[in-house]
């Protein structure tokens, strides 16, 4: 009964701090989120390694 409790309680403390959802989610979100061009090709390259690093974590959950 205490770990349904504490179980419970963690549940709604992390609703009410905002926590977000896990196993990556958030981070993919923001990733499908950044659809902005460069306007050259250093940039580009900037915006592919945020990408890529902001769906890393799913992908080695993935594998």
């Amino acid at each position: 009964k205490d770990r349904v409790d504490d179980a419970l309680n963690a549940t709604r403390a992390a609703v009410e701090e905002g926590i977000v959802a896990g196993g990556g989610t958030a981070l993919l979100r923001a990733a499908n989120a950044l659809a902005i061009k460069g306007s050259n090709p250093d940039q580009e390259a900037g915006i592919n390694i945020v990408r890529r690093a902001l769906q890393a974590p799913a992908r080695q959950i993935a594998t």
